[in-house]
């Protein structure tokens, strides 16, 4: 049954990532420092790292055709930055410089996998609406085209209404400062956490996927006319909201080595999925096995597998 779903996936269709790139300064730490406390790290590496940059890897070791949309700063990293997207089949022309300073993540992994990041936005801060326009003609020859909120909220808004032609998914994370749906208008499909999801939403949601509570919440989106939400649950899973009725999706269980970049890994995987045409609740389990597999390696881009490596994980 699981193999099936990797069948599925056809390898060719385009898929783009609008939003950050970022360079991930990486610590290994036994535990998280206490406020006013130090801790010392016990290695650190410097990885390519960006939740759209991110996603948009993820999609290419699916077999996509992918680009990345987005500006690195004039500094050495920027070039890495690019240099990286590159070696991992991504066209970046349309991949502008702009600013001193790429973005940089500095990320905290413990003993148990998982980890505290704090975003220095550096270029992807400076993201403009102008910018969209430019490609705006590229981004509507896509199959999908996926976002994140670590560049500015209104580049974004003007992309989701203004782009017509791919699949347009959302991930509202990083959480504004003011959430709300409707800066999901436009969107096809968006991905919440536990907590984006209460914030967005705005009233608490179900701790367990299979609650009843789903269902609620999802006829509360249709009656709103909003777009589908898939809320991910870590460990416990995924649930899909999608035209009044909930699909609990459950996880493939794994001992974490490192979380960092399980999310994005999840969000890509989507994106190849529907691009390839699949349902969205198919399209979730298809991204559980892949995020599920991330977590057993190291960093973010550095731990996403290929389309053979996760339908044999996800077999085994």
């Amino acid at each position: 049954m699981e193999s099936s779903l990797f069948e599925m996936l056809k390898e060719g269709k385009k898929v783009g990532s609008l939003g950050s790139l970022n360079a991930d300064y990486s610590f290994s730490v036994s535990s998280f420092p206490q406020p006013g406390s130090t801790v010392t790290a016990s290695g650190m590496v410097v990885r390519p790292g960006g939740k759209s940059s991110n996603q948009i890897v993820q999609a290419a070791l699916l077999g996509m055709e992918c680009q990345m949309f987005g500006q690195v700063g004039e500094d050495p990293r920027g070039g890495w930055l690019i240099e990286k997207l590159n070696e991992a089949g991504v066209n970046t022309q349309k991949i502008v410089k702009n600013g001193p300073e790429s973005g940089h993540a500095f990320i905290m992994v413990d003993d148990k996998g998982e980890n505290e990041i704090v975003v220095s936005s550096g270029s992807n801060g400076s993201l403009s609406k102008e910018y969209v326009e430019e490609v705006k003609s590229d981004l509507s020859s896509l199959d999908a085209l996926g976002f994140c909120l670590e560049v500015p909220i209104e580049t974004v808004e003007k992309a989701l209404r203004e782009v017509e032609g791919p699949i347009k998914v959302l991930n509202v994370s990083p959480i504004p400062s003011s959430p709300s749906l409707e800066i999901a208008q436009g969107a096809d499909v968006v991905i919440v956490n536990e907590e984006e999801a209460k914030s967005v939403i705005g009233k608490p949601m179900p701790s367990s996927p299979d609650s009843f509570l789903w269902g609620t919440a999802a006829k509360m989106l249709k009656k709103r006319n909003l777009p589908s939400v898939v809320v991910t649950l870590g460990s416990k899973g995924s649930v899909v909201l999608e035209d009044g009725k909930a699909w609990p999706v459950s996880p493939k269980p794994v001992t974490p080595k490192d979380t960092t970049g399980c999310g994005d890994s999840f969000a890509g995987s989507l994106l190849a999925a529907l691009a390839s045409g699949m349902s969205l609740p198919d399209a979730c389990r298809l991204a559980s096995f892949a995020s599920a597999y991330s977590a057993l390696g190291d960093g973010a881009q550095s731990s996403y597998g290929t389309k053979e490596e996760i339908r044999k994980f996800a077999q085994e």
